[in-house]
């Protein structure tokens, strides 16, 4: 897997992450109720593990502790 190196500033990361959530939310729970949707597992987890890091990162650099590491 290729990765990437981005420069964005805090404020940047804060609203990708606002967006991001809400396409999430949508994703898992809105459109499975449509008649005729076809998911993507597979693009979901991909997503998911994306927001984590990008979170994480955000996180550090705001000062928080990050949860998962007690």
């Amino acid at each position: 897997m290729q990765t990437l190196a981005v420069k964005l500033d805090l404020d940047e990361v804060q609203a990708l992450l606002e967006l991001v959530d809400t396409q999430l939310f949508r994703i898992k729970y809105i459109d499975p109720k449509f008649p005729g949707h076809k998911g993507n597992p597979e693009k979901l987890v991909i997503a998911s593990k994306a927001v984590k890091t990008l979170r994480e990162v955000f996180n550090q650099a705001k000062g928080f502790k990050n949860r998962d590491a007690a």
